[in-house]
């Protein structure tokens, strides 16, 4: 189950990450697929492996959806900049990892899509995070584990950390335009808004850890 805390977790992740992700991959299964998350997380890691070893360990963030048809597909987010020829050979490597045996899946088994904007990635990922369309684990299917999963380089780190109390905050962020009224919890205000903060802190490059 995609959990409430799961999902802040991620979309916490996604916007804060020093990572710029360029490409977007999407794997799916063919017309027979396992409907055991335990196989289908091996078939994730066994490519994200080829991945490391044919693009020089490229950063990643992933997500798993389920289709109309009951079938998981993997969203992969990528610092890798997709050329001429890797279409091929990354479909090619996704169809032998799941021993498909179905040449329609060969050819349409996997998507590539480039990223057009520096934080078009993070929008993305914030988006999957909070819509729960395609999260609803199909009857049948076991042990789905963990929905999202990242290379470790890809956890936020603060630049620096203030620590303050509320009337402190509230002071230094007076009159920012989000800023929620008395008796509003800020925190859902602020995450994922380090850009707009360090602004309002006269551009001081300090990141507010209020977790």
């Amino acid at each position: 189950m995609f959990t409430d805390d799961a999902r802040k977790r991620l979309a916490w992740t996604a916007a804060n990450t020093p990572i710029e992700f360029v490409t977007m991959v999407t794997l799916t299964y063919p017309r027979t697929y396992p409907e055991d998350g335990r196989a289908c997380k091996q078939h994730l890691r066994a490519w994200l492996e080829w991945q490391r070893r044919t693009w020089d360990s490229p950063s990643y963030l992933w997500f798993l959806e389920f289709q109309a048809r009951g079938a998981p597909h993997f969203h992969i987010l990528t610092t890798h900049p997709m050329v001429d020829g890797d279409k091929p050979t990354l479909s090619l490597a996704w169809y032998k990892t799941v021993n498909s045996g179905d040449a329609r899946h060969w050819r349409a088994g996997t998507r590539i899509e480039t990223v057009r904007t520096t934080d078009g990635a993070k929008r993305y990922a914030v988006k999957y995070a909070l819509k729960m369309r395609q999260k609803t684990v199909p009857p049948g299917f076991t042990w789905p584990g963990r929905f999202y999963g990242y290379s470790r380089d890809v956890k936020p780190y603060p630049r620096a950390v203030v620590e303050m109390d509320e009337n402190t905050c509230r002071a230094l962020l007076a009159g920012w335009k989000w800023l929620p009224e008395r008796g509003r919890a800020l925190y859902p205000l602020l995450y994922g808004a380090a850009a707009e903060i360090e602004t309002v802190l006269g551009r001081a490059g300090l990141a507010l850890d209020l977790l």
